[in-house]
């Protein structure tokens, strides 16, 4: 079984969902995101936004098993009967708790130096939005992907324009960068 990046992600993701009221919407994102992405993810409130951050400790003896930090942005919003900033701490306690000594994804160890923090600004406020962050660390193994999952990234399109030069392409190749096993 390969296990990667997006693999782990994709786990905690899965495994968080399970775990959290259904009212809650858990998906996962392609990392940190700025106030103007926020409106967008603001939809899905009152959310749980998984990212993995970086890996530390990948040295070249034995396995590639860094220890990842992962974020589960929480993020709320100003509803019927509810302040976003309550709404979003109470869910910030639920996931501490949810987190704790768990194993989120396949064969990674469980999760240790979980924190908070609170990321809310005046700005947000304004906005009747608002977002923490809980972060965590987690020692997860991942396999060396196999060629044919990056296809994609092992070819070349090379398209020739011959004199003259009239922006009509002669000819078009597609060149494998590495030839197959």
């Amino acid at each position: 079984m390969t296990v990667d990046l997006l693999g782990h992600r994709d786990a905690i993701v899965e495994a968080l969902s399970g775990l959290l009221p259904s009212s809650v919407t858990v998906s996962g994102i392609p990392g940190r995101f700025d106030l103007a992405e926020l409106e967008r993810y603001a939809v899905k409130a009152p959310a749980v936004l998984v990212a993995v951050l970086s890996g530390t400790g990948v040295d070249d003896r034995g396995d590639v098993s860094p220890k990842l930090e992962v974020a589960g942005y929480v993020l709320t919003k100003n509803g019927r009967g509810g302040v976003a900033a309550a709404t979003g701490l109470k869910l910030v306690s639920v996931l501490l708790h949810v987190i704790r000594g768990r194993q989120l994804s396949p064969e990674s160890q469980t999760a240790t130096g979980l924190a908070f923090r609170n990321l809310h600004s005046t700005g947000l406020g304004e906005e009747g939005v608002w977002l923490a962050a809980v972060t965590w660390s987690q020692v997860s193994p991942l396999t060396q992907e196999a060629d044919d999952t990056l296809t994609d990234f092992l070819r070349l399109q090379a398209t020739y324009d011959l004199a003259p030069a009239d922006a009509t392409p002669e000819a078009t190749n597609l060149i494998n960068v590495r030839a197959p096993a």
